[in-house]
C-alpha cells in the first residue's frame, strides 16, 4: 500500500490539475499490475487503500458524497490492474520480451482494462460535480492514456530486471549521457518548441545499443522529465487550443515516444537472436558452418590486404563412433555438448571456436603465429584429456591438425591442408597434434 500510495502522491505532485488528483502519468496503475501479477488478489485490498487514500485529499471538498465518490474511483483503480495482470497473463503470456507481444500487451493490458476504469471514474466525476459531463470524453482519453503510460513505462522494466543481468558500469555511463542528453533537449524545447522532436531520434541510438531494463530507466526519467517541466512552466510544449487539447496532444506524444522506442528495441534484440540462431549449432551453442564460412572469408581478406596473419586448427574426438557405439547416441551427445563447453571456456577471447561436423571443429586464431597457436593447441588437448569425465572409465581425446595462413591460401586449400595435419595425428597414434607452417 505505502508503494502504491507514494507513487500516486508523487504522480500528483509532478503534474497536476483540477480535480487535484488527476495526473498525465500514473505510475500506480503499472506497480498495482505487478503487484497482481507478483500476489494475485492478496494484493487487492491494499490497491484499493492506497488509491482511497490518495484520492481523498482531493475529492473531500467538492462533494457532499465525498467518501462515496472516493470509494467509487478506488474501486476503479483497483478493478483495472486486476483485469489487466489477468489479461496480460492470458494474452501476453506474462513476458515482455520479442515485438509481438507489444500489441496484445498493449491492447489487452492496457486499452481494455484502462478504459473500463477510466470510463467509471470520469462518470463518477461528473455524478459528484467534479467535472462537466461535456468534459467526460476528454478525462476518459487523458485518464486512459496516463495509466497506459504507466504500465508501458514500468512492466518491461520490472520483467527485463528479472530475466537480465545487472547493467555493466559502461551501460550506467551509457545511459547517464543518453538521459542528459534527452533532458537538456526537453528543456530547451520549451523555448524552441520543434526541439522535443529530436528526443525521438535521440533516444533511438541506446535503443539499439543497450539492453532493455537500461533503456527503460532512461525512459522513465525523461518521460517524468518532460511532465515534470510541464508543470512548472506556464506554457505546455504543445500550447495549441484549450487545456484539454494540449494535454492530450502532450500524453499522446510521449505515448507515441514510449512506444516506437520499446518496439524498436524489441525488434532489434528479435534480430539479434535470430541471427544468432543462424549462426549457431543447435547441439552444442557454439558457432555452426555458416558462421565458420564468414569468420575464415573475413580473416582471408584481412590477410591478403593488410597482412595480417592467422592460424586454423582443426580437432575432433578420438574413437567418437566407439563411444556412440558402446554408450549411445545420447552419451555421444553429451559428449560433443561438455567438449564444446569445456574448450570455449579455454580458447583466449579471441578465438573463434565452430562446430563444422559431427565431431569435427575448428578453431580460428586471428592475429596469430602457428607457434602461438601450437600452446593454444596443446592446452586445448591436455584440459580435454584430463577434465573432460562425463563417461565414468571411458577417457577422452582429441587428435589436432594446425596451420598458418600463407600466401596462396584461399579458405579450401587452407582448409584441406589442415585437415590433412589432422589425418596425420591420427595416423600417428591419436590424441596427438601435428603443424606445419
Amino acid at each position: 500500500m505505502a508503494l502504491y500510495y507514494g507513487s500516486a502522491l508523487f504522480g500528483m505532485s509532478i503534474f497536476s490539475f483540477h480535480p487535484s488528483n488527476i495526473t498525465l502519468l500514473w505510475l500506480p496503475f503499472g506497480i498495482a499490475v505487478i503487484l497482481v501479477h507478483q500476489f494475485g488478489a492478496k494484493a487487492l485490498p491494499f490497491i484499493f487503500l492506497g488509491s482511497f487514500f490518495a484520492n481523498y485529499p482531493g475529492m473531500s471538498d467538492e462533494s457532499t458524497y465525498h467518501d462515496l465518490h472516493t470509494a467509487v474511483a478506488a474501486f476503479a483503480d483497483t478493478l483495472a490492474p486486476y483485469l489487466s495482470a489477468h489479461l496480460i497473463k492470458r494474452y501476453a503470456n506474462n513476458y515482455f520480451d520479442n515485438i509481438k507481444i507489444l500489441f496484445p500487451f498493449t491492447f489487452y493490458g492496457a486499452i481494455i482494462p484502462t478504459f473500463i476504469s477510466s470510463l467509471i471514474i470520469a462518470l463518477n466525476l461528473a455524478s459528484g460535480g467534479y467535472i462537466r459531463y461535456f468534459d467526460v470524453c476528454g478525462f476518459i482519453l487523458m485518464l486512459m492514456f496516463a495509466d497506459a503510460l504507466g504500465l508501458l513505462l514500468l512492466y518491461p522494466l520490472y520483467e527485463s530486471y528479472k530475466t537480465l543481468s545487472k547493467p555493466t558500469s559502461k551501460e550506467w555511463k551509457n545511459a547517464f549521457l543518453y538521459t542528459l542528453l534527452a533532458l537538456l533537449l526537453i528543456w530547451s524545447s520549451f523555448y524552441f518548441h520543434y526541439l522535443i522532436f529530436l528526443v525521438l531520434p535521440l533516444l533511438l541510438i541506446p535503443a539499439f545499443h543497450l539492453r532493455m531494463h537500461v533503456l527503460m530507466g532512461i525512459l522513465l526519467i525523461v518521460v517524468i522529465g518532460i511532465i515534470a517541466l510541464s508543470a512548472d512552466n506556464p506554457k505546455n510544449i504543445f500550447d495549441v487550443g484549450t487545456q484539454m487539447e494540449s494535454i492530450l496532444m502532450l500524453i499522446t506524444y510521449l505515448i507515441s515516444l514510449v512506444f516506437v522506442i520499446i518496439g524498436t528495441s524489441l525488434h532489434h534484440a528479435e534480430l539479434i537472436i535470430n541471427i544468432n540462431l543462424t549462426n549457431t549449432d543447435n547441439l552444442t551453442k557454439v558457432k555452426n558452418v555458416k558462421a565458420y564460412k564468414e569468420r575464415i572469408n573475413e580473416l582471408i581478406s584481412n590477410f591478403e590486404r593488410y597482412k595480417i596473419p592467422f592460424s586454423m586448427m582443426i580437432f575432433d574426438i578420438d574413437d567418437f563412433k566407439m563411444i556412440n557405439d558402446t554408450h549411445g547416441h545420447r552419451a555421444g551427445d553429451i559428449v560433443l555438448m561438455e567438449l564444446s563447453a569445456l574448450v570455449q571456456k579455454n580458447v583466449r577471447h579471441t578465438d573463434t571456436l565452430f562446430r563444422v561436423g559431427g565431431e569435427e571443429f575448428v578453431i580460428l586464431c586471428p592475429n596469430t603465429a602457428l607457434h602461438d597457436a601450437i600452446d593454444v593447441a596443446n592446452k586445448i588437448k591436455n584440459v580435454v584429456e584430463n577434465e573432460l569425465t562425463v563417461i565414468p572409465n571411458q577417457r577422452i581425446t582429441i587428435s589436432i591438425g594446425i596451420s598458418q595462413v600463407k600466401e596462396e591460401d584461399a579458405e579450401d586449400t587452407l582448409y584441406r591442408r589442415v585437415d590433412g595435419l589432422l589425418y596425420q595425428s591420427k595416423q600417428n597414434g591419436k590424441n596427438k597434434i601435428t603443424f606445419s607452417h
